[in-house]
């Protein structure tokens, strides 16, 4: 399915995508405002970007088995998007995939996973809990942003950095327990993380940026 071959189709309301298809390219179902239903089939490897840019209407998606990646701003602001399930087949998930997904409630990222981009969660504002497997290295910037549900999150062993803004106003994490292998906090990582109540930050980070726990007004506990 090409670039922008059903672009601003705002009428439409359901779509079966058949088998044979590889791929759906950039900007796809761009804007397709009043699109509640898809089907995508086993055989699609990839989802461009912004192909299902602001296609507010839509509340589920299983993206099949054989998709390796998730584009730029795939599913950015599916306001009505409640639920997606991302297979192990997926390596990494581009930036801003999931922005402003306020519907999403939770989500599984698969093993497979070694990247998650800039603001691919940001304003998901009914997310309340996340798991990031192991092989993720990075936290991007802004990841997370405006998460204000999100309650709990799991950082595994291998991260090495969190981002700037990863975590920026998600002010209804209390805790969060970071791993031995992050180096590095960036700037306004948990800036606005009203509720964190406490934090250990383990010996081999090197430097905590500036404004990285600003306005975290809980806090009653810091190890460094």
């Amino acid at each position: 399915i090409g670039n922008s071959a059903f672009y601003r189709c705002s009428s439409l309301q359901s779509v079966i995508i058949p088998e044979g298809v590889t791929s759906i390219g950039d900007s796809a179902f761009f804007r397709c405002s009043s699109l509640q239903s898809v089907i995508i089939p086993e055989g699609v490897t990839s989802i461009g970007n912004s192909a299902f840019y602001r296609c507010s209407s839509l509340q589920s998606v299983i993206i099949p088995e054989g998709v390796t990646s998730i584009g730029n701003y795939a599913f950015y602001e599916c306001s009505g998007l409640q639920s997606v399930i991302i297979p192990e087949s997926v390596t990494s998930i581009g930036n801003g995939a999931f922005h402003g997904c306020s519907s999403l409630q939770s989500v599984i990222i698969p093993e497979s996973v070694t990247s998650i981009g800039g603001y691919t969660f940001h304003e998901c504002s009914s997310l309340q809990s996340v798991i990031i497997p192991e092989g993720v290295t990075s936290i991007d910037y802004c990841a997370f942003q405006g998460c204000s549900s999100l309650q709990s999150v799991i950082i595994p062993e291998g991260v090495t950095s969190i981002d700037y803004g990863a975590f920026n106003g998600c002010s209804s994490l209390q805790s969060v327990i970071i791993p031995e292998s992050v180096t590095s906090i960036g700037n306004y990582a948990f800036f606005g993380c009203s509720s964190l109540q406490s934090v250990i930050i383990p010996e081999g980070v090197t430097r905590i940026d500036y404004y990285a726990f600003h306005g975290c007004s809980s806090l009653q506990s810091v190890i460094i």
